[in-house]
């Protein structure tokens, strides 16, 4: 039996990660894979064959007409297996997906016609031969990357290249986290202010009516320090889109952004960063966007982190109703819940990242929904914790 088969026959279903990162192991590559699936998942095999395709992979597809039907099945591929001759071609199952039917129906060929049959775990990414407890198995190679991890998922992707953070920017952002407590409140007028200007780079800060404290002033006058505004008492002007975006709270996600970038030499599994990610779904014939702050794979799970510098201010409390409790947070929290959903489910892991603290509902709600939580003083460890969160995601069941 060759421990590198030059074909996989992948059964779709809802899995979509551990039918590509096998296929994109240097060490495992196969010169074929043959998807199969049924009429619901022809969009998700135009994904993974494009993925695949790209890769160097040669793809053939086979359609089922009834997945939940274990005798079409069996039928379809017996068909392939014997009349077009791939029992004597060296093929193997990849059993990680499929609907119960065909998982089973596709086990029972394979096993009968002593051909192998793997399974790769969605948590550990750890193959594991079926057939044969004796084999070793082995961690899949880290090589997929965010755009092509997404479209695995149903999802296009655009992402905001921006420039990273230079030494002198990176002390600042350390500095606005180190003095949190001291410019918390007005760091969340200063926000304001640069949403108002989104426009014309350029916001009358008296006829906002915003009273300039003390605080405010110095917080204005350290990041015009850095080049990124300019206040003459009432006017306040940025001197491009960047420069207002990072005001109007993006500091936060470069910070973010560059934290994830200096643990990769820790966590070599880290395969992939990005910022400012644009998700694009179809549904019912429409674009459906959603923005994510930061992305990163490591060890082929996603892991996606908001970034909040705005205060959340509470709405309404109802402390004997948890479940209906109109949270100042819940609407970050249920598009970080709506996000991991999307794209990989197992695969995919969130976290919210806020300078502020959140009401105890909202950790609550967060627990329930399985967010982790950077927030408030807990940003001064935020590499600690990323650290941690990887090796529990590593770890998990």
């Amino acid at each position: 039996m060759s421990l590198k088969p030059r074909i996989h026959l992948c059964l779709l279903h809802n899995t979509a990660t551990s039918n590509i990162t096998p296929a994109l192991d240097p060490s495992f590559k196969p010169e074929q894979v043959i998807l199969v699936y049924g009429a619901a998942q022809q969009k998700r095999a135009d994904n993974l064959g494009r993925i695949l395709r790209e890769s160097g992979i040669e793809v053939l597809r086979r359609e089922i007409d009834d997945i939940r039907d274990i005798n079409v099945i069996r039928r379809c591929l017996e068909h392939l297996l014997l009349e077009e001759n791939y029992l004597d071609k060296d093929i193997a199952l990849n059993a990680s997906g499929g609907t119960r039917p065909m998982s089973l129906a596709a086990h029972e060929l394979f096993k009968s016609a002593e051909k192998p049959i793997f399974y790769v775990h969605p948590h550990t990414d750890e193959v594991t031969w079926l057939h044969d407890k004796n084999i070793e198995g082995f961690n899949v190679a880290n090589r997929i990357k965010i755009p092509a991890f997404c479209r695995a998922h149903g999802a296009e992707t655009a992402i905001n290249h921006r420039e990273p953070l230079s030494a002198r920017q990176r002390e600042f952002t350390e500095y606005l986290i180190e003095h949190a407590d001291y410019f918390r409140r007005d760091l969340s007028t200063l926000n304001w202010l640069a949403k108002q200007a989104e426009k014309h780079l350029r916001v009358d800060v008296g006829r906002e009516r915003v009273r300039v404290s003390g605080e405010l002033e110095e917080l204005i006058h350290a990041f015009d320090a850095q080049g990124l505004c300019e206040f003459d008492g009432r006017m306040l002007e940025f001197p491009n889109e960047t420069a207002r975006f990072f005001v109007n709270g993006g500091w936060l996600e470069y910070h973010v952004f560059a934290q994830i970038q200096g643990l990769r030499k820790q966590y070599p599994c880290i395969q992939d960063v990005a910022q400012g990610v644009e998700v694009v779904r179809h549904q019912s014939g429409r674009a459906v966007k959603n923005e994510i702050d930061v992305a990163f794979l490591a060890n082929n799970h996603l892991h996606i982190i908001e970034c909040k510098t705005k205060r959340y201010h509470s709405k309404r409390h109802n402390q004997d109703n948890l479940a209906t409790l109109d949270t100042p947070g819940a609407d970050t929290l249920y598009k970080l819940d709506t996000l991991k959903g999307l794209l990989g489910n197992q695969q995919a892991q969130v976290m919210l990242a806020s300078y502020h603290d959140l009401s105890k509902w909202d950790k609550q709600r967060a627990k329930d929904l399985d967010v982790q939580l950077a927030s408030c003083q807990q940003l001064h460890q935020l590499k600690a914790l990323i650290g941690r969160w990887i090796e529990a995601s590593n770890q998990a069941h």
